[in-house]
């Protein structure tokens, strides 16, 4: 069986955790809200979801962008928004690995909002830079 994908962020000197799809937190509306308005502005940037990344059939209400967006990571990054919409860094670790679907995402969202992103994934610590970049350059 898949391990969970879970990813911990802090927040106002709290400690959050997110599970993919998750929807346990008080404020869930709020971070779906973000992370959809985070999509949009991705796509309007010329991303396109990659659906090699999701590895199970999807369910009748499922879309790919609904199962990505849903990672844990995303989500954790749509909550940093919500609690800080200006944030200028979003600090986070993650259980597993960054998938790339994931990885393209957050280098568009950090160029977009102006705001370094780092996540500290198993493998490594990937620092998405306002420019765009990755300190990874890519490998991971």
């Amino acid at each position: 069986k898949k391990k969970v994908g879970l990813t911990w962020i802090t927040v106002d000197g709290q400690l959050y955790t997110f599970r993919a799809n998750d929807r346990s937190h008080p404020r869930s509306n709020e971070i779906y809200a973000e992370g959809e308005k985070i999509s949009n502005e991705i796509i309007k940037y010329g991303h396109q979801y990659d659906s090699s990344w999701i590895t199970r059939v999807l369910d009748e209400d499922e879309t790919v962008e609904s199962v990505l967006c849903g990672h844990s990571e995303r989500l954790a990054i749509a909550w940093g928004f919500v609690a800080n919409p200006n944030a200028s860094k979003l600090q986070m670790v993650k259980n597993l690995r960054i998938c790339g679907d994931c990885h393209r995402s957050t280098k568009i969202i950090a160029a977009i909002r102006q705001c370094e992103i780092i996540v500290r994934d198993a493998n490594r610590i990937h620092h998405f830079y306002k420019n765009g970049q990755c300190s990874c350059n890519d490998y991971f």
